[in-house]
């Protein structure tokens, strides 16, 4: 090679090297605008390296000279980015331009090529450019480049092949190859500033973890010398690090751990293993046993071990807990087996409850069928105590019980009464202080009530032997004493054998006291009554006494004795247990029962006296959700500072007391004008909405007040409480916080509701209700395949009554879990009967309360069997059901619904649009239909915002995989409209009002199928 050839060749690639210091120049990340500007001036100083390139070529051949700028450029898009590119094309291009020539356009050309192409490769390799190979930026330099050569078909044909045939094998070659060298040089600037940076992390995150982690860490050699211990290892095993750095692991391990460690950690050495974990017993200072979970890893140099790294986790209080756990549940199975206890676990967010083998045994059937059926066991409680127990369980689920506890009777297989004793308790609760297990066990006592007979004559006997007894001679002095007498006085046998029983006497107690107790035994031969006595610590206590003379044959007293028992705790406990069963616990109020002799006074003394006295009954609106959200401790601090408030709104002769929950009762006596009463029941409802400070919290709240009047409203105190109740509701349904007196309608309006309840079992048990059908069109194909079943009520005397009349009540009642029973077999009937007698399938609808889904029981099972046996498994039936049964987002719903789906059964979702409309239950809940509401229909126009909601709701359920059934369709116009919007069906008027099974057959069912006949007859 020649000398210029050689020292060009040279040059040239002393200029592509020094691309690598400007790489290494070259800012990381654009954060600032100085970064930006740091690009620019790389891109400059690359056009300037590449201009120097253009001005220093090599001859490849005899007039054919050559430079690397293709090379340069092509690089710099691959690793400098965008700007540095577009700067350095634009300078090169630049002077190319100034230079001139007949190449001058494939020179440009190949300039804005090569850049280009590079910055694109790099784009798409996204900049993980520390992995790039050899071959792969070799294949990129033969594209490029091959690329490139295209530019020369830009000049003439003959000047173009010659130059062609000379330029292609060093295009094609020698720069490839440039290109693929000089990118694998910055390839390796990238990879080495990775691992740089890794390297770094590697090394904060350990020294983090050593220093702050909450694991403690030792670093020692592979002889078991402990080079370096973190603080938290020696807080873990309470050395100080020198003192720890002393030992060795086998000195701080048992020494059965200390095997299982040896092995694990040979094989490391070995090589066998990298790291191992282990569950290991250390022994800290003073031998505290520690148990930790040991991880140990090693760094090794020429695969042998240098370091070992050890980290350890303090399980001392976990494995504790299970010990305890293991140990309880353990002394649990060996009690239940042993004292023949049946036991219950109650899942109460699934309703499941499990019992054990005695408890089949108790009831006398297998254990699979009692697991499979709860219902089993509470149906076989007596039914005088089914609801005593059902209450039980209520009280304490709601927290108003510390226990469950209930005796009651149960009939079993064979039908004898056992008697049982129920305990149980809530075991966990969720976040909003829900229950969701319980626990419990049954006893056996019914030999224990039968023997209760005996126990209650032997009782005189077990409280005698339970009473201090002591025998003195004539003069007083001890001769005998039991063991009671000395757990009651202190004294021991010993200490007053031989002493006087004046040891025990009171100040308390007078001389004269004294005189008649001995002259009544001196003269009737016995004594008894209250006595003050002081025990030998000084303490006074007050005794029942009972005194008796023995007497030999000839009436000489020789013995006395004493008996005596401490009442007293009795005595304090009969004042609390008075105060309890008069007084309010909580807010120290009298209670329902001191507030019936309360009011029984004051009509005597109204009576006598012919004056009037008001009674006040009062509820707190609102308390519910502050006892929900804020909690029941929370509820009690709202109840205290509110009965604080009623006492400060009322004189001293006024009455305030709680009859339990959130209601108090106010008893005015004295009443002359009724502008007083009218006065402070204002000033009770102001005082009540003020805010409750509860601690860091504030709840608002109001009160509802009915007012009764003394003798005018009612004459006997339950009439008057019921008045006053009354009364209460009718403030509560005006919209709370205000005051109502009572009125003879509020009692016409009870009594109605209470003969409605009573005409309604009547109903149920004559079967007095009707089922009318309403269709449900199509409006893309205009058939009715779907109907919608309404119940009415043939009443014998009063006719048709309107569901929306008796509904609600039958709600309340829990009527209407019958009534629902007998809706859904006749639908199932009529649906069944339309088929065989028409051959057409006519789903029908059929709305359920949310009461039964509560309180389905058996029902489902006895749907199911009754669709199987009519061979309606197709959706032939359809339940409706409102949005707020699927608010509360409660598992047995979705549960339901799942079933309901597995049986043929549809789902339609009814009045959507009028409550939460949420979309997440929508998601959560499989749902078949979506009823829009006929409020939304009812002024449907295609300018206004209901029919841009029924629209949205349309396309929502759409997407939603739902079909949609618009309501209330009373207009031609309305029915158009919808289907124009996609709506799927229609209901209302304009197609039919609610018809009897006959005259809907007529209409629809028989025009239906004399159409599908006239159309197979066409055909």
């Amino acid at each position: 090679m020649e000398q210029g050839l050689l020292l060009s060749f040279i040059q040239n690639s002393a200029l592509l090297l020094a691309i690598v210091l400007i790489y290494d120049a070259l800012p990381r990340r654009y954060k600032h605008k100085k970064d930006v500007m740091a690009r620019v001036g790389v891109g400059l100083l690359v056009g300037g390296i590449t201009i120097v390139l253009m001005l220093m070529p090599w001859e490849y051949s005899e007039g054919v000279f050559f430079d690397s700028r293709t090379v340069i450029l092509s690089i710099c898009g691959i690793f400098f980015g965008g700007i540095a590119t577009f700067v350095a094309v634009a300078v090169s291009a630049v002077y190319r331009l100034v230079e001139g020539g007949a190449t001058l356009v494939p020179g440009i050309g190949a300039i804005v090529t090569s850049g280009l192409l590079g910055y694109v490769w790099g784009r798409y390799r996204k900049g993980k450019l520390s992995d790039v190979g050899f071959s792969e930026l070799f294949f990129f330099g033969l594209f490029c480049n091959a690329i490139i050569l295209l530019w020369g078909l830009s000049l003439p044909a003959e000047f173009a092949i010659t130059l062609l045939k000379q330029v292609t094998i060093p295009f094609l070659v020698i720069f490839p190859i440039t290109t693929a060298l000089l990118g694998l040089l910055l390839s390796r600037r990238i990879e080495i500033r990775r691992d740089q940076k890794i390297k770094l992390q590697d090394h904060l995150l350990f020294k983090s973890h050593f220093q702050s982690g909450n694991m403690g860490i030792a670093i020692t050699d592979k002889q078991h010398q402990w080079i370096k211990v973190n603080p938290n290892l020696c807080e873990m095993l309470n050395y100080s690090e020198s003192e720890l750095l002393q030992l060795s692991w086998p000195e701080l391990m048992q020494t059965q751990d200390y095997f299982i460690f040896k092995h694990h950690f040979n094989q490391m050495l070995d090589g066998e293993i990298n790291e191992f974990e282990l569950d290991i017993r250390l022994k800290a200072k003073h031998d505290v046993m520690v148990y930790t979970h040991m991880t140990v890893a090693c760094q090794r140099s020429q695969t042998k071990v240098d370091l070992v790294i050890t980290g350890l986790l303090n399980r001392t209080t976990q494995k504790q807990a299970e010990l305890e756990k293991n140990a309880s549940q353990e002394q649990l199975r060996l009690v239940l087996a042993s004292s023949a206890l049946g036991f219950w676990d109650w899942d109460i967010s699934k309703d499941e409850i499990e019992r054990n083998e005695h408890s089949a045994a108790i009831l006398g059937c297998d254990l699979d069928s009692l697991n499979r059926n709860p219902k089993l066991w509470v149906n076989a409680i007596h039914t005088d105590d089914r609801v005593t127990v059902l209450k039980s369980i209520d009280a304490h689920l709601n927290g108003e019980t510390e226990q469950y506890r209930a005796e009651y009777r149960i009939q079993n297989q064979s039908g004898d009464y056992l008697w049982l004793l129920d305990t149980g308790k809530v075991m966990s609760r969720d976040e909003k202080g829900r229950p969701l297990r319980m626990c419990g066990i049954y006893t056996d006592i019914t030999e224990q009530k039968r023997i209760e007979e005996s126990l209650t004559l032997a009782a005189s006997v077990y409280n005698n032997s339970s009473e201090a007894m002591s025998v003195q001679d004539e003069q007083g002095f001890i001769i005998n004493i039991n063991a009671a007498f000395t757990n009651i006085t202190g004294y021991s046998e010993a200490e007053v054998k031989n002493k006087n029983i004046r040891v025990l006497q009171c100040n308390r107690n007078s001389r004269n006291a004294y005189r008649q107790m001995s002259n009544a035994v001196e003269e009737l031969g016995c004594w008894q009554g209250e006595v003050w006595l002081r025990r030998k610590n000084g303490e006074e206590f007050v005794v029942w006494l009972t005194l008796n003379a023995l007497v030999d044959d000839k009436g000489n007293s020789k013995r006395r004795v004493a008996l005596f028992s401490d009442i007293t705790d009795k005595k304090q406990a009969e004042q609390i247990i008075w105060k309890q069963a008069n007084y309010d616990p909580l807010t120290g109020l009298p209670n329902r029962r001191m507030l019936l002799d309360c009011l029984s006074t004051e009509m005597i003394k109204a009576d006598s006296r012919e004056q009037h006295f008001a009674l006040m009954f009062l509820d707190l609106d609102y308390f519910k959700e502050v006892n929900d959200t804020l909690g029941h401790d929370m509820g009690d601090r709202l109840l205290s500072e509110a009965a604080k408030r009623l006492k400060a709104c009322i004189r001293e002769t006024d009455v305030v007391a709680r009859l339990g929950g959130d209601e108090f009762t106010v008893v005015l006596s004295g009443i002359t004008d009724i502008k007083g009463v009218d006065k402070v029941a204002k000033h009770i409802l102001t005082r009540l909405a003020e805010p409750f400070n509860l601690g860091d919290e504030t709840a608002y709240i109001s009160a509802s007040i009915g007012i009764t009047l003394y003798p005018d409203d009612a004459s006997t105190i339950e009439g008057m409480l019921k008045h006053a109740d009354q009364a209460m509701y009718a403030a509560k349904g005006e919209g709370r916080n205000r005051f109502h007196y009572f009125t003879p309608s509020m009692q016409r309006d009870a009594k109605y509701r209470m003969r409605l309840i009573q005409d309604l079992r009547h109903a149920i048990a004559e079967q007095e209700f009707e089922l009318y059908y309403q269709p449900i069109v199509g409006l893309q194909q205009d058939e009715c395949l779907k109907v919608e079943a309404l119940i009415r009520w043939r009443h014998p005397k009063r006719g048709l009554v309107s569901p929306i009349e008796f509904i609600s009540v039958a709600e309340e009642t829990g009527l209407i879990i019958d009534i629902g029973n007998w809706v859904f077999q006749q639908a199932a009937r009529q649906s069944a009967l339309w088929r065989d007698r028409f051959g057409v399938e006519v789903q029908i609808s059929i709305n359920k309360s949310p009461v039964q889904f509560r309180d389905e029981g058996e029902c489902f099972d006895t749907w199911v069997s009754l669709l199987n046996n009519l061979a309606l498994t197709n959706n032939s039936i359809c339940i409706e059901i409102t949005e707020g049964l699927l608010l509360d987002g409660n598992e047995a719903i979705a549960a339901t619904l799942e079933r309901y789906r597995d049986a043929g059964i549809q789902v339609s979702l009814d009045d959507f649009g009028t409550g939460y409309s949420s979309l997440a239950y929508l998601k959560r809940f499989k749902i078949d239909f979506l009823k829009i509401d006929q409020s939304f229909t009812r002024n449907l126009d295609s300018q206004n915002s209901d029919f841009t909601l029924c629209e949205a709701i349309i396309v929502m359920a759409h997407k939603l995989g739902m079909k949609v059934i618009a309501e209330g369709v009373e207009t031609e116009y309305q029915r158009k409209v919808l289907a124009e919007a996609g709506c799927d069906y229609g209901q209302g008027y304009l197609f039919s009002r609610p018809l009897p099974v006959e005259e809907f057959e007529q209409r629809f069912i028989e025009t239906a199928v004399m159409h599908k006949n006239s159309e197979i007859s066409d055909a």
